[in-house]
């Protein structure tokens, strides 16, 4: 993927507890602009957590967390109109059809851009005027990723992209995202917990522990050896913990 040296999120030193619980100590990671950073470990281990942090919605107790070189809970409007966040359990309007979803979230983002929902949706072959109620839950998740691709964001997060979507579907996702960066400048921070889907598209990653342990790599050198799969590797990594 394209990139830069321009340092998009910059975490120094951060550490997070809940009560007792250590999910993140000293955490030091960066994404660098054009790249595609994976935030790689299984359910539970603080993937979310760490998502809800750069967001700004959970303080930690140490450290720093800029985006775009400011504090990531002390963002301007400006600056997060620049950020496209996809989250576990966002939900559609159901009674809406395609292109009535398409336009009431249009009316949200200032520099919507409709052609990038729909080149995602016409891969579907559906009818614009199609209810979302009668669509599969891997169509709907197209949808909700549609949306986010048409805010035209800087900074992409997809908190499980995968969210509902079969094999198929993970599949035509991920290849349209990698032709989108390619023609853009684009930012994008990816979670997930299923593996064999992402190692072409991911630039650098952090795969995370239980206990706040972070194994920070670039895909390249982490599946250099070519005599495992990159999900076989992954899941001998997680497994020494």
């Amino acid at each position: 993927m394209r990139r830069n040296n321009k340092t998009v999120i910059d975490i120094i030193n951060l550490s997070y507890s809940y009560g007792s619980k250590k999910i993140y100590e000293n955490l030091n990671l960066q994404i660098k602009q054009g790249s595609v950073f994976g935030l790689l470990g299984k359910n539970g281990v603080g993937k979310s957590t760490l998502i809800n942090i750069i967001m700004g919605y959970l303080s930690f107790q140490k450290g720093q967390c800029l985006i775009f070189n400011q504090p990531s809970n002390q963002l301007s409007a400006k600056d997060k109109e620049n950020i496209a966040l996809l989250h576990e359990g966002f939900i559609t309007y159901d009674y809406m059809n395609i292109e009535q979803v398409e336009r009431f979230f249009a009316s949200f983002y200032p520099k919507w851009k409709r052609n990038l929902f729909y080149d995602l949706i016409n891969l579907m072959t559906l009818n614009y005027s199609q209810k979302i109620s009668t669509l599969s839950c891997g169509q709907k998740s197209q949808i909700v990723l549609g949306c986010l691709l048409a805010q035209d964001a800087k900074l992409l997060i997809l908190d499980d992209y995968s969210m509902g979507l079969d094999a198929g579907y993970r599949r035509l996702f991920i290849e349209y995202l990698k032709e989108y960066i390619q023609k853009t400048n684009k930012t994008v921070l990816i979670t997930s917990h299923t593996m064999n889907d992402l190692e072409h598209v991911i630039d650098d990653m952090a795969i995370i522990q239980k206990g706040g342990l972070i194994h920070l790599d670039t895909m390249e050198n982490f599946n250099r050896d070519k005599s495992t799969t990159f999900e076989d590797k992954f899941l001998d990594f997680v497994g020494k913990y």
